[in-house]
């Protein structure tokens, strides 16, 4: 597939983008709402919570602000904290920027701006499929899903006031069930099923082994380093494990 290079077929790629971006869009009004409420419940402003969704733009980044804050954690401790928790971008992008190697830099520089990893997910099945990634159908993704995350986030905001507390002090489970839909749907679309189930099997049993001696993100970071060298060697070794299970 040739990077489009009329105005049409930049409208259309950017449109198919926009297309593509919709379980995303779905599934950020139940987060985005959910971060907007807590960042309400935990006395920040709506212009304040708008900012920080605009900024920050990661949902467990920004609950993980929002937990620090309210627990009365220093400055540094929520900027070390945040980069921690979004050091996961590196390995994203990584993935991704072969993808985008024909790009100029500063196309492959607002691709990765405004990476999550819901578009990340999106964005990995798209290439999959067609072996390289232009750069207005991500544009159309990118910019589609950063105004759903900031629209919903300003939702929650305005109505948090008006769920029950019952409710509210549940909302952080939305990010949990989000990642469950994003490996689902990966795994529904993917052409190697085989390997994915390794790659879980082996991140899962990663986690379990390290949670009790590391911290949670860097144990994450761990179980996903090692089930992507354990699973880049099985396609060294077997070539077959490309196939469809």
């Amino acid at each position: 597939m040739r990077e489009p290079d009329t105005f049409a077929q930049r409208r259309n790629a950017f449109l198919a983008g926009v297309i593509a971006c919709g379980p995303t869009i779905l599934g950020y009004a139940s987060i985005g709402f959910a971060a907007g409420a807590i960042g309400s419940i935990s006395g920040f402003s709506w212009v304040e919570i708008t900012l920080l969704a605009a900024l920050i733009y990661a949902g467990s980044a920004q609950f993980l602000f929002y937990s620090l804050w309210s627990s009365g954690a220093g400055s540094m401790a929520i900027v070390l904290a945040i980069a921690l928790v979004n050091i996961r971008y590196l390995l994203m992008s990584s993935y991704l920027a072969r993808f985008f190697a024909a790009l100029p830099t500063g196309q492959k520089f607002i691709s990765g701006m405004l990476l999550t990893d819901e578009t990340f997910g999106v964005a990995a099945q798209y290439a999959g499929k067609h072996g390289r990634i232009p750069f207005w159908w991500m544009l159309g993704l990118n910019i589609t899903a950063y105004a759903s995350w900031i629209s919903a986030n300003i939702a929650g905001a305005a109505f948090a006031s008006v769920i029950p507390v019952e409710i509210s002090h549940r909302l952080g489970f939305s990010l949990t069930t989000m990642f469950i839909g994003l490996l689902a749907l990966n795994y529904s679309g993917s052409a190697q099923k085989k390997l994915e189930l390794v790659a879980m099997g082996l991140s899962a049993a990663t986690v379990l082994v390290t949670l009790g001696v590391l911290d949670m993100n860097i144990s994450i970071l761990v179980a996903t380093a090692v089930a992507a060298t354990v699973c880049a060697t099985l396609l060294r070794l077997y070539p077959a494990l490309r196939s469809k299970a």
